[in-house]
């Protein structure tokens, strides 16, 4: 690859490539990273679309959380089980709403170990609101507010933290 086709102006993200140089030998270079500048957001965007329809479907009792932290985790049903040692059938019964209600404690603890999570966020959605047109002084100085709110679904809550206008 030619140095005037590497570089790559995107500040957030810089790396080093090794290029042919306009006379003819090959060194590094720090230029941007194209896939960061053309489609990091992109993904962001569309992480955060998957995250807010699967919390409201888990709001509504239609998943569980398992299956809600195995998509968002990006795990399949066989990763999963390799992570917990629970077997494979029984994942799949977990995901399932009826049969999530027999889940075993320590299947539960084996489960937030593989999410990397506190066993109590099986149970309970923490939602913070981000309120983009305060002053930055503003939100420092406002006392914070955590709110919870049952949902359909019997195990999960919703914890809201949002800051209290004075």
């Amino acid at each position: 690859m030619k140095e005037k086709d590497a570089y790559i102006d995107y500040e957030p993200q810089q790396l080093i490539m090794y290029v042919e140089k306009e006379d003819g030998t090959f060194g590094p270079i720090q230029t941007g990273s194209y896939i960061t500048k053309n489609y990091l957001d992109d993904f962001w965007e569309k992480m955060m679309k998957l995250r807010n329809s699967l919390l409201e479907k888990l709001k509504r009792n239609e998943i569980t959380p398992i299956y809600f932290y195995k998509l968002i985790h990006d795990f399949n049903n066989v990763e999963l089980s390799r992570r917990t040692g629970i077997p494979v059938f029984r994942v799949k019964r977990h995901q399932n709403v009826k049969s999530f209600r027999k889940i075993k404690l320590s299947d539960l603890y084996k489960y937030a170990y593989a999410f990397d999570i506190p066993v109590s966020n099986l149970f309970q959605a923490i939602v913070v609101e981000d309120n983009e047109n305060k002053a930055e002084t503003d939100a420092l100085n406002q006392p914070i507010i955590v709110k919870q709110k049952r949902t359909e679904n019997p195990f999960v809550v919703i914890t809201k933290i949002e800051s209290n206008k004075k």
